[in-house]
């Protein structure tokens, strides 16, 4: 799956991110990932449950189908938008929810942050 055609995926289903989603650059993925991170995260604060299931269920559908731009944006700014923003006390009933690949790539994501933090808690700095 192109960059693109996942964008283009993404603002069919979910209409309300089409010009947040337009106004970035087509070759910057990361932040137009980081939108529809925003959305997800803005849904965890209104408890909109349906809404963020749907939004898990997007993303799970496409995994397998990811370039690697799209996964490393799927770990970089999807996950840890999840894992370190606004919401990052709320997220362990929120990962309950997740399907079984997403679930996956956020715990794989949150173990290689934890990794991160521990060399450098132990570096002394």
């Amino acid at each position: 799956m192109s960059d693109e055609d996942f964008f283009e995926d993404l603002v069919k289903s979910f209409p309300i991110l089409k010009t947040d989603i337009e106004e970035e650059d087509i070759y910057m993925v990361h932040t137009r990932m980081e939108v529809f991170a925003g959305y997800t995260n803005n849904l965890i604060v209104e408890n909109n449950i349906p809404e963020i299931i749907k939004c898990f269920n997007f993303l799970e559908s496409r995994i397998d189908l990811m370039s690697d731009s799209l996964d490393n944006a799927l770990n970089v700014s999807y996950c840890e938008a999840l894992l370190l923003g606004k919401n990052a006390k709320k997220m362990v009933p929120i990962v309950q929810i997740m399907p079984k690949k997403l679930s996956v790539a956020y715990a794989e994501y949150e173990q290689y942050y934890a990794d991160i933090w521990k060399r450098y808690r132990d570096s002394g700095q």
